[in-house]
């Protein structure tokens, strides 16, 4: 809902967590590798516990990003 405000929308909180949970589902969909290799790499002791929350951590980021340039686009047709 706060990143929506900064490009001057709003949206409801359930609307922002289905377009928040949508943006993740697809950004996991087009990063399959890196998902194998987060859910491969919990059955390598100790490596596996540094490697998994670190591509969760750019899997995030990156799901974070795609969501910010949808909002962006969409209130952005908006002003126009």
């Amino acid at each position: 809902m706060s990143l929506c405000a900064v490009f001057g929308g709003s949206l409801t909180e359930e609307a922002a967590k289905a377009l928040a949970i949508a943006t993740i589902k697809n950004t996991l969909l087009k990063q399959p590798i890196k998902t194998l290799t987060k859910e491969l790499s919990k059955f390598i002791p100790f490596l596996g516990q540094v490697v998994a929350p670190s591509i969760t951590i750019v899997m995030l980021e990156a799901a974070g990003w795609t969501l910010a340039k949808e909002l962006e686009a969409k209130f952005a047709a908006k002003k126009v």
